[in-house]
C-alpha cells in the first residue's frame, strides 16, 4: 500500500475474527463492490493515523467541524493494533444498503458511512 487512504465516499467496518475476511471479500466482489483491506502496521500507516497528510490529515479536519466524531480514526487504529482487520468498501454512502448488509451479515463492527461532508454510524 503505496498511498494514504482516502474516505470519502466509503463504508468501514471492523472485524475481530480475520478468518472471515475472505468470505467478506468474496461477497463484496460478488456484489460488485470495491475494496481495501487494512490490518497491521501496514494498515495503520495506510490509515495515517498521526493525521498529517491523506485521509488522517482529511479526516481530523472535517471531524474537527462535526465534534466529537474525531474517534472513528482513533478507534479503527486502534482495533488494527490489537490485531482486527478493517475492510473499507467504495460506495456512496446513499448507496451503501448492499455493502452495510455484507458487512453486518458478516460480524462486521463500528461500521460507518463515510462521504465527502457526512459521517454516519450503522453500528457499534
Amino acid at each position: 500500500m503505496d498511498e494514504i487512504h482516502d474516505f470519502d465516499d466509503t463504508v468501514v467496518a471492523v472485524f475481530h475474527d480475520p478468518s472471515v475476511v475472505d468470505d467478506v471479500t468474496a461477497d463484496l466482489g460478488a456484489a460488485g463492490y470495491g475494496y481495501e483491506v487494512l490490518q497491521g502496521d501496514e494498515g495503520i500507516g495506510h490509515l495515517d493515523p498521526a493525521g498529517q497528510t491523506g485521509a488522517g490529515a482529511t479526516v481530523k479536519r472535517l471531524l474537527n467541524v462535526f465534534g466529537d466524531q474525531y474517534r472513528v480514526l482513533e478507534h479503527l487504529n486502534d482495533e488494527m493494533e490489537r490485531g482486527g482487520v478493517v475492510i473499507s468498501v467504495d460506495s456512496e454512502p446513499d448507496a451503501a444498503g448492499d455493502a452495510v448488509a455484507i458487512l453486518e451479515g458478516h460480524g462486521g463492527e463500528f461500521i460507518w458511512k463515510l462521504g465527502a461532508w457526512t459521517y454516519t454510524q450503522v453500528s457499534e
